[in-house]
């Protein structure tokens, strides 16, 4: 019998009615809003895929015909009020969302274009409820997605994750973790050190300041020039600043710009902003009597304490997207050098179905661009167990790259029964061929015999959680040059390990080496052929 047989079109869907209704029945919370602007409702469709592999009417079509996705509606519910005007059905606004992805639409405004569209949008619309009269515009997405914030995208996302567990499409058997930077679409403005301080910055004895410059130029007219501008600065506050820079050398705070102007001649009677701003500085006579004006060319100013003339501002060069962070990757295009990405990483863990020759994503973290990567394993390894308590011992392999060489990723791999096969990083490890003899063993972990030969691995003792390394008498198979070059320094007729079947023998625990030793002995070909999965995990980001 064909073992993919149970993944035909045909038996998914079988399988999905009952999934479906389980699911149903599982989130029956109420939906407090009693007008609504949309209103999805599951409804099956006739799925065909033809020989080449291509689905009658696409993808979203497949997936809103198999899956009844009513229940984000009841997981959304505590987001809403009884109370207000007309909202959309939350499912409609997601099945967009993802109509959105799934059909490659990087920019929402031009999706909705399509959406809008008498015939291209239809299938769009029919799919997630919306009607031609209720469209909605690129902020009713931003306003859904603060709504529902992570926690809840993170619900729906293993809700999912469920559907394809109970359909055999994720095993949970072999994990690939890796993480991907991603632009925000806010602007990066120039300071890496900026944080939630920076929108209210308070600054002493503003006004008089300012009005001692406005004196000092109209006193003398002839030296300056009229129209030059004139900005007004304050040291930057934050004491996330280094001191130094990586070459020790002192690292100057940054001014920021309160706000700039000019003094213009006034045409004809100076506008309210003209007065209020003369007015504010206590100027407003002396720029009379020169029939000149004050014009605010930029201000960085969002409130004034007249009492004591402080006032507060908001940093020039904070972005609107404080949570986003600058992270480093290799350019896509040239590998040899480095990409700046001001955004944010995504910690993505997928499950590698080799049967199915598929790689599906079963955890999710945000971080941001600049945050540690190493340390997010864990967080999507709980994830995956507080979602879906009967895979706990269901993982086997979890693979992963350099940055997540961490002991505490390794212990906690290992705690939950599974196999780590994790990049070692080097860091700051002697590996010249001295340094290596001296301390024992390889860059893999693997042990020197008395002669100086490498020794193979001979099994994992799960028992004693140790692996066994022997020479198996490679001294006897080498040819005459490299025989002599060993008997130069160790005298193999009077090696004492001679006696034993597998020669000299030695063993190392993972206990004293847990980042190096591993079940699987780095460098054999098993572990090399479980690593090139890892690239899976790459793929999918």
């Amino acid at each position: 019998m064909n073992p993919l047989r149970k993944f035909t079109i045909d038996n998914v869907s079988k399988k999905l009615n009952k999934i479906n209704i389980n699911i149903s029945t599982s989130h029956q919370k109420p939906f407090p809003a009693l007008f609504l602007l949309s209103n999805y409702r599951f409804k099956k469709h006739f799925v065909k895929i033809y020989s080449n592999g291509d689905i009658k009417g696409g993808y979203c079509r497949m997936i809103t015909s198999l899956i009844d996705f009513s229940f984000v509606r009841s997981l959304v519910a505590d987001c809403y009020s009884p109370y207000g005007p007309p909202c959309y059905d939350p499912p409609s606004l997601f099945l967009l969302d993802l109509f959105r992805h799934i059909d490659g639409f990087q920019n929402m405004k031009k999706f909705l274009e399509i959406v809008r569209d008498k015939d291209r949008g239809r299938v769009y619309r029919a799919y997630a409820g919306i009607s031609a009269e209720h469209i909605p515009c690129e902020g009713t997405f931003s306003i859904f997605r603060e709504r529902l914030g992570e926690t809840l995208y993170n619900e729906i996302f293993h809700v999912l994750v469920h559907i394809f567990h109970q359909l055999e499409m994720i095993t949970f058997k072999i994990l690939a973790h890796d993480g991907t930077l991603y632009p925000t679409w806010a602007r990066y403005k120039g300071c890496t050190y900026f944080c939630n301080q920076c929108s209210h910055i308070q600054v002493d004895d503003v006004i008089g300041k300012v009005k001692n410059r406005v004196l000092y130029r109209l006193n003398n007219l002839s030296e300056n020039n009229l129209g030059s501008e004139v900005r007004v600065y304050t040291e930057c506050p934050s004491d996330r600043f280094p001191e130094k820079d990586k070459n020790g050398k002192e690292i100057k705070k940054p001014k920021i710009e309160l706000f700039a102007f000019k003094l213009d001649f006034a045409e004809g009677e100076p506008t309210d902003e003209q007065k209020n701003t003369a007015i504010l500085f206590g100027v407003e006579n002396e720029l009379d009597k020169q029939q000149l004006c004050i014009n605010t060319l930029r201000s960085n100013v969002s409130s004034i304490n007249l009492d004591d003339g402080t006032i507060t501002i908001s940093c020039p060069k904070l972005p609107k997207d404080t949570d986003a962070r600058i992270g480093v990757r290799r350019d896509p295009k040239n590998p040899d050098k480095l990409q700046k990405i001001f955004g944010y990483n995504l910690v993505l863990s997928t499950s590698v179905e080799l049967h199915l020759q598929i790689e599906l994503p079963v955890a999710v973290t945000n971080i941001s661009g600049n945050a540690e990567e190493g340390n997010q394993i864990i967080k999507n390894k709980e994830q995956i167990h507080s979602h879906h308590s009967a895979v706990v011992n269901q993982v086997k392999i979890d693979i992963a790259d350099a940055k997540y060489d961490i002991i505490k990723n390794y212990n906690y791999i290992r705690g939950k029964g599974s196999i780590p096969i994790i990049d070692y990083n080097i860091r700051n490890e002697k590996l010249s061929k001295q340094a290596l003899l001296n301390r024992g063993y390889d860059q893999k972990g693997w042990p020197f015999a008395p002669c100086g030969l490498l020794t193979r691995p001979n099994g994992f003792d799960k028992k004693h959680q140790r692996l066994t390394f022997c020479c198996f008498k490679q001294c006897l198979n080498l040819r005459t040059a490299a025989l002599k070059s060993v008997q130069e320094k160790y005298d193999i007729a009077m090696c004492p390990h001679m006696k034993n079947r597998t020669g000299f023998t030695k063993h190392m625990y993972v206990k004293e080496h847990p980042r190096l030793v591993n079940e699987i002995p780095r460098g054999s070909k098993r572990y090399k052929t479980i690593k090139k999965i890892r690239s899976a995990s790459e793929r999918a980001n």
